[in-house]
């Protein structure tokens, strides 16, 4: 058990790395989509847009992040 405190920004750095997961997932999926099925050009749409508002939402927390360490520095 570790008796260290938690670093002010440790929940965005949660949150971060969340959205990034989630972008990642996304970019995957459109990478892997196959263009032969009827509805690839409506699932590419449907992931296109998922992948827009997942990178907006890391770029968010993100930006977050970095004013976190600014203020608190960031951990060793």
């Amino acid at each position: 058990m570790s008796n260290q405190m938690s670093h002010p920004c440790d929940s965005l750095l949660q949150q971060w790395q969340s959205k990034r997961e989630t972008a990642n997932f996304y970019f995957t999926a459109l990478l892997r989509l196959s263009p032969d099925t009827s509805e690839a050009i409506e699932r590419r749409q449907e992931l296109n847009e998922k992948i827009l508002v997942a990178l907006m939402s890391w770029r968010h927390v993100d930006d977050q992040l970095q004013s976190c360490y600014q203020e608190f520095g960031e951990r060793m």
